[in-house]
């Protein structure tokens, strides 16, 4: 079963998001999952591209009602 984990970059502008991203994603086991939730919308394209460059299978990007993004990640393998 693969684990799911929340980022939560809301607030925070670049380069903060990315360099959270890739340290958690640093952190993340094969297989499992990564939530980044934001609010920034430069990140958010900075964050995508990261994950392309990367080799990251980008699962879902969307836009909450409260105009918040939620970007969902699975690190490749396991």
């Amino acid at each position: 079963m693969e684990a799911y984990t929340i980022l939560d970059t809301s607030g925070d502008v670049c380069p903060v998001p990315v360099i959270k991203v890739r340290r958690r994603l640093d952190k993340l086991e094969k297989g499992n999952v990564l939530e980044v939730i934001g609010t920034h919308e430069e990140s958010r394209g900075d964050i995508i591209r990261t994950i392309k460059q990367l080799k990251m299978e980008l699962i879902k990007v969307e836009t909450d009602k409260d105009r918040k993004w939620h970007i969902l990640i699975r690190k490749p393998g396991g």
